[in-house]
């Protein structure tokens, strides 16, 4: 149920902004821009963040990761309201955990305080365009990671890193990366930046176990133009626990359904 509202929650939010960001002819500002007069919005592909990406939406894109778990690009103005989306409901998740009997009520505030800064920093923030300056012999280096997915046995995890490195000339990058992890009435989170420069790195981990709870993890990691974020639900796949042995020469423990001392040449089914 609470993805269900996170959903409606994400789709509001964007329909909202998006009414409040539409202009009539009258109201072009006073640059005299049009939507055909701006910059054409890059791909993930021409950002370095590999292929496979869907466009969902100007903007937004994603892919299915290797683990199988879904993973987002937002890409200049209209990407950043999808990201900024994300984190509203990160920050709706934490708020309804908080309410729950046997939750760390002072401990959740300081998290939601901590996301809300972070939100109201990106709201503030204005999309910076990559520039053109960059030459054969010399390129500056931005990359992203935004991770989130199973741990080890019960656990999820999340990982969020941005490192820039420029030695070519002034631009700078701002850069910040937050994670969570959730299960059942216990969330740990991570934040890095607001960072500056030309060369800054941040990165952010989180990770929680739980045998009985429901849990999940949360990354997202943004710079000028683009952010990227990962949210996971499926706990890490746990050993089944063996229960026979030590088995005596030519003998081993499992064989197929069977448990317990087997013959090495007898034939599992």
């Amino acid at each position: 149920m609470h993805k269900h509202i996170r959903t409606l929650f994400a789709a509001s939010f964007l329909c909202s902004v998006a009414s409040a960001l539409t202009l009539s002819a009258c109201d072009a500002p006073n640059d005299g821009a049009t939507p055909e007069s701006q910059p054409t919005l890059l791909t993930p592909a021409q950002l370095g963040l590999g292929d496979g990406w869907t466009e969902q939406e100007q903007g937004l894109w994603s892919r299915i990761g290797a683990d199988g778990v879904e993973e987002f690009v937002g890409v200049g103005a209209p990407g950043k309201l999808h990201g900024l989306a994300s984190l509203y409901a990160a920050e709706e998740q934490l708020a309804i955990a908080a309410e729950v009997e046997g939750a760390d009520k002072e401990k959740t505030q300081a998290q939601l305080a901590e996301l809300r800064a972070l939100i109201v920093d990106i709201e503030n923030t204005e999309i910076v365009n990559p520039t053109d300056e960059q030459s054969f012999r010399c390129q500056a280096q931005l990359t992203h990671n935004a991770s989130a997915g199973p741990g080890s046995c019960n656990a999820v995890q999340a990982n969020a890193s941005v490192t820039y490195n420029n030695y070519c000339n002034t631009v700078q990058e701002s850069i910040y990366t937050y994670t969570s992890a959730t299960c059942g009435v216990v969330t740990t989170t991570h934040s890095c930046g607001w960072k500056t420069g030309t060369n800054v790195s941040c990165s952010s981990y989180s990770t929680l176990s739980s045998a009985t709870d429901s849990c999940n993890s949360y990354a997202y990691a943004t710079s000028n133009y683009y952010s990227t974020w990962k949210d996971n639900t499926v706990k890490g796949y746990c050993e089944p626990e063996v229960t026979c042995g030590p088995c005596p020469g030519n003998y081993d423990c499992h064989c197929g359904e069977w448990e317990g001392c087997i013959p090495r040449n007898q034939l599992c089914r």
